[in-house]
């Protein structure tokens, strides 16, 4: 094993200095240095607490790139802790892609569903590798939640959230997926709202309404506009409810929202997000009209 860990380090310092000049025995201290962190890692340890706050130190301090990969990497596979996710967390930002791809497959692994929005963020990275890391890690992170996710008190109203749309061109996919992870998070703080599994089957959520006598509802969503206004951005968002499954539309939702700066990603979102709360502060009312509790709402 330890032979081959040293025939790649012979082969990436030939890649990175071309020689045995000053740059390459430089290169040579590295490649000594990942070496010992080899034999360190893969030597027994006794405590799995000190194996994890070793590694932490590793991905926070080194200076050899493939030292905090590896340390990465072998975060994944022990139990998470709050320092190690920290550290991984921060790691997404590191800079070089290779600890950004390691720390993003670590939290994959232990299923750090609460490091969304960061890996949101790193779908957006620059580096191919990196971007396509996050994408994968977010769908399967996203699938995970498959149970539901409740707001405060018993639940009465099984919401089911679908994507986003739009007209504006502004607006990309991946915009559209976070409003609707905000939207979620948002409805989860309302009193009796249980949301639906993302993968759960319309058929299973028909019986799961029927035998748990919840009022079932379907909430699509747009964005209207979007416009320069007042040195900011507007975003208008539309939010309708309907019956579930029959789509029948109970309730029509407007929200508008305006955040300084120009037409960029983080201003457009911004706005957005502001829309989407706007909207959804009626919805508590617009649920309990549709449930018959209460006058119409138009």
């Amino acid at each position: 094993m330890f032979a081959g860990i040293a025939r790649k380090l012979r082969y990436w310092n030939r890649l990175e200095t071309g020689g045995t000049s000053w740059k390459g025995r430089r290169a040579l201290a590295r490649g000594l240095r990942v070496t010992l962190f080899a034999l360190l890692l893969f030597s027994a340890r006794t405590q799995a607490d000190a194996r994890l706050d070793y590694l932490v130190r590793l991905l926070g301090s080194s200076d050899a790139f493939r030292v905090r990969a590896q340390a990465a990497l072998s975060l994944g596979g022990l139990e998470p802790s709050k320092a190690s996710v920290a550290a991984l967390e921060k790691a997404v930002s590191d800079r070089h892609p290779a600890v950004r791809v390691a720390a993003i497959s670590s939290l994959q692994n232990l299923r750090m569903t609460r490091s969304l929005p960061i890996l949101r963020g790193a779908s957006r990275d620059r580096n191919t590798s990196v971007r396509r890391a996050a994408t994968e890690a977010i769908a399967r992170l996203s699938a995970i939640r498959e149970r539901p996710r409740r707001g405060p008190g018993r639940p009465r109203y099984y919401l089911a959230v679908g994507m986003p749309g739009t007209k504006d061109r502004r607006v990309s996919r991946q915009m559209l997926f976070d409003a609707q992870l905000f939207m979620s998070d948002q409805l989860v703080q309302i009193q009796g709202v249980e949301l639906m599994p993302d993968a759960q089957s319309t058929a299973a959520a028909t019986r799961e309404i029927a035998k748990r006598r919840l009022k079932g509802y379907f909430l699509d969503s747009s964005v209207v506009s979007l416009e320069r206004k007042n040195g900011g951005v507007r975003a208008v968002v539309s939010v309708i409810v309907g019956t579930y499954p029959g789509r029948d539309m109970r309730a029509m939702l407007r929200g508008a929202a305006t955040a300084p700066g120009g037409l960029d990603h983080t201003t457009v979102e911004q706005a957005i997000e502001g829309a989407i709360v706007g909207a959804l502060r009626r919805l508590p009312q617009a649920l309990r009209s549709a449930d018959g509790r209460s006058g119409g709402l138009r």
